[in-house]
């Protein structure tokens, strides 16, 4: 996980999603070195409304695959990301 400025995150997104905007979470999928699935969360803390750690449980869960569209509150990712956030005690 890294912890990024508006400006980085706002360079990244522009330049691996085509979306010259700041947001508040990127995940970026890299292929271990035995073949196994990893990846990268960054996070802009000063870009974001919630909190760092419910950040990484979305970014973690768009590395596991998941994916809200336009309407996250609506999406099955918004449901999980709230049960994860429930047990974890936040």
């Amino acid at each position: 996980m890294a912890l990024v400025g508006p400006g980085t995150i706002r360079s990244l997104n522009a330049e691996f999603r085509q979306t010259d905007t700041e947001t508040d979470v990127l995940s970026f999928e890299v292929d271990g070195p035995y073949g196994e699935m990893v990846g990268e969360v960054v996070i802009s803390p000063e870009s974001a409304d919630m909190p760092v750690e419910e950040l990484v449980v979305h970014g973690a869960l768009h590395l596991a695959g998941m994916d809200h569209g336009d309407d996250f509150e609506a999406s099955e990712m918004s449901g999980v990301q709230r049960t994860v956030m429930e047990r974890a005690g936040g």
